[in-house]
């Protein structure tokens, strides 16, 4: 028996909006805990500069540039690059933060390493543990830090519109 495989077009559209059509579920106007924390982390920062990586629109209010050459902080919500192989993910890092000293870097840890790839790392049991010891051993010229909140995630938190794992990433 042959299978006919459609592709969807349409698809892609709709979850470039998915948080507009998320925020339609409530009546009263409200801030994603992820969306909020990035913001405070740029303006904190004092980031002028923005240039974002995105796949769905987020309407951060934050000040962005349209050329990664010009900016002073790379932010990526875009949630395809959490399903690079883990090796893909640390040489894709280390091609942005060479062009540029800031990384502010998004992943969906239930993405991650979906193509089961061996990294060849002894890793805590623990998943998200095990997330920050992958990225912090797998770029050691680098700084990493961890700003993801930690929660047991039963789907309620939409990790489609911005993914919950947060790094801020930059040159030693």
């Amino acid at each position: 028996m042959k299978t006919k495989i459609v592709k969807n077009s349409s698809l892609y559209k709709w979850s470039r909006n998915f948080k507009r059509i998320q925020d339609r579920f409530y009546k009263n106007q409200y801030k994603l805990k992820r969306i909020q924390q990035i913001e405070t982390f740029i303006k904190q920062g004092k980031f002028q500069k923005v240039y974002h990586i995105k796949q769905t629109r987020l309407d951060l209010d934050i000040p962005t540039v349209d050329n990664i050459i010009d900016c002073d902080l790379v932010l990526v919500t875009h949630q395809g690059y959490s399903r690079f192989s883990c090796k893909g993910i640390i040489r894709w890092i280390e091609g942005l933060i060479n062009n540029n000293k800031n990384l502010y870097f998004c992943l969906n840890r239930h993405y991650l390493n979906i193509d089961n790839s061996n990294i060849g790392l002894e890793l805590d049991d623990d998943y998200e543990k095990a997330i920050v010891q992958w990225l912090k051993l797998s770029l050691p010229d680098y700084t990493v830090k961890e700003l993801s909140n930690r929660y047991v995630d039963k789907g309620k938190h939409f990790t489609w519109s911005v993914p919950d794992k947060h790094f801020y990433i930059c040159k030693n």
